[in-house]
């Protein structure tokens, strides 16, 4: 009976399960993607980005599919662990392709009642080359982050940021507003199982109607709101009573080095992304 419970209440508050979300979420290991400099991580994702963005034929999104499937494989993470990262963006792609198979015009596949008079071709084909593109986009980012410690990542981030101080940017500021928001996601996932689980223990049981669902969402945000501010007060509190100045001048007791993997690493990602924009 608690076990049905807890599915209802699930579907309930949240449209994902909240385990699912892995961002902020760091794997320890010693893989090659795990020693990489963060900041030239940065820099392939980029590239990638932009080769899987420019790029529009099955070609490039199976070559791209190989380079994934390939650092994948050279990070050493569990396959399964990267798909539950997919699991919060399903609707996302579905949603995805659904636009695209309903508002692409050109020959007609299936008469149906849509706007160009059926489902085409070419919305099919948009619909799963877009949806690919996203779904290549979300695991690129998860391996970033999976495979770089919050403090690392934001550090290069930090030191990609620094040329432009010159100009009134500050970096240090920045990099700072990063690391607290990717450490407190981990910390508030934790708080919205605890509330889920309250609410499980009392016994509440939601109805299937939309204004009960709607209701029953608010019940669910409300403490969670409430432990997010109190928690983002006492960080406050705590940087203030350690007098935390964000201008003071900062060493790092690791400071950030390139090495000869690293421009591998980069070089290989470079070929793979001109490859894709262009074949």
């Amino acid at each position: 009976m608690l076990k049905r419970n807890h599915l209802r209440i699930g579907t309930v508050y949240t449209l994902i399960n909240i385990k699912d979300i892995t961002l902020g979420t760091y794997v320890f290991g010693e893989s090659f993607l795990h020693r990489l400099d963060p900041r030239i991580k940065l820099g392939c994702l980029l590239i990638f980005v932009a080769g899987i963005g420019i790029g529009n034929s099955w070609r490039a999104f199976a070559l791209g599919g190989a380079f994934l499937g390939f650092a994948c494989i050279r990070s050493g993470i569990d396959p399964r662990y990267l798909a539950r990262s997919l699991t919060p963006f399903r609707w996302l792609i579905l949603v995805t392709f659904l636009l695209n198979v309903v508002f692409t015009g050109g020959h007609i596949l299936i008469e149906a009642p849509l706007p160009y008079g059926g489902i085409t071709t070419e919305g099919l084909t948009s619909g799963a080359l877009y949806s690919l593109r996203l779904l290549y986009l979300i695991v690129a980012a998860s391996l970033l982050t999976l495979t770089t410690q919050p403090v690392v990542l934001v550090a290069g981030v930090e030191k990609l940021l620094e040329p432009f101080s010159r100009f009134g940017v500050k970096s240090h500021d920045i990099a700072l507003a990063m690391v607290i928001t990717i450490r407190f996601i981990p910390v508030l996932i934790d708080e919205a199982v605890k509330i889920r689980k309250s609410y499980i223990a009392r016994g509440f049981r939601p109805k299937k109607n939309i204004v009960s669902r709607i209701r029953g969402m608010s019940m669910f945000l409300a403490p969670l709101m409430i432990a997010t501010i109190r928690r983002a007060e006492d960080l406050a509190v705590a940087m203030e009573c350690r007098l935390y100045r964000s201008a003071a001048a900062r060493t790092r007791y690791h400071e950030l080095r390139t090495g000869s993997h690293d421009r591998l690493a980069f070089g290989i990602t470079g070929a793979a992304s001109v490859l894709m924009a262009v074949v």
